[in-house]
């Protein structure tokens, strides 16, 4: 079966002193990040794309935690266009206090007309 997921949205500001917190929290090596400069860019939260296929890498309940302990504000949401969970978008949102609010939808393809 193909698979088609990708991070739709991203603007998780994390601060600085939670890198080394997030690298550690993941499960196993390179599950989210390969090293502790691969978690953040310009302030922001990134994944490893080479392991898009777990899809919802914030669902980690210690990531999670480290996430709500630093009151990271933002959103961040995933997609997918094939699979089993084809039409389907789901993510976080956080407010910046520690609270934190789960995100999920589904797309619908209507055809329109022939060209």
């Amino acid at each position: 079966m193909s698979w088609s997921i990708v991070n739709l949205v991203n603007t998780v500001e994390v601060p600085s002193k939670c890198v080394r917190e997030l690298f550690d929290k993941q499960e196993y090596d390179g599950q989210i990040w390969y090293s502790k400069d691969s978690v953040v860019c310009n302030g922001k939260l990134v994944f490893n794309p080479d392991h898009l296929e777990h899809m919802d890498y914030v669902n980690n309940k210690n990531v999670l935690g480290v996430l709500k302990k630093y009151k990271v504000k933002g959103e961040i949401c995933f997609g997918s266009l094939e699979g089993d969970n084809k039409g389907s978008f789901w993510g976080y949102s956080f407010d910046g206090k520690g609270n934190v609010k789960k995100l999920e939808g589904k797309i619908q393809w209507i055809e329109s007309r022939n060209f």
